[in-house]
């Protein structure tokens, strides 16, 4: 008997002794570079043609793009630095700090006209995006405008 029990104890000892020493495994999503490149340059064109200024999820684009989500997330990730909300915003506010540059009537239409047209889904979101990429709000960038 005690050597039975023995076993049992060496079973269980070893068994959460590796359990405690494994780590845990990197979500390894494996992509072939000729669907990186071919999203990359659906991406392009997509941004090329200005369809972030269209309300615009994750799996709307990927819809678009003729991808998975998963793997336009990961694309996203791995060729930004980013993930997709950051990506698609800070299109979004680049866009709109160069239109600024040209177009004077845009410096007088309202923050929530701005978020709007910008394809941003409601007046918060878009000042925390702006606020975030500029450092300052997008009320306080507007009135500094000559």
């Amino acid at each position: 008997m005690s050597r039975l029990l023995q076993k049992i104890t060496y079973f269980f000892s070893s068994f959460f002794s590796e359990k405690e020493n494994e780590k845990p495994k990197a979500n390894t999503l494996k992509i072939s570079d000729e669907i990186v490149l071919n999203v990359m340059e659906r991406l392009s064109h997509f941004e090329q043609t200005k369809g972030f200024l269209k309300p615009m999820t994750l799996h709307k684009l990927a819809k678009k793009l003729k991808t998975n989500p998963k793997y336009l997330s990961r694309i996203i990730n791995d060729q930004y630095q980013k993930n997709y909300s950051s990506y698609i915003n800070d299109l979004r506010i680049s866009y709109l700090l160069k239109a600024l540059e040209n177009d004077d009537s845009l410096k007088k239409v309202t923050v929530k006209s701005l978020a709007k047209k910008l394809g941003f889904g409601n007046t918060e979101s878009f000042a925390k995006a702006f606020k975030k990429y500029t450092g300052v709000n997008p009320s306080v960038y507007l009135n500094s405008l000559p």
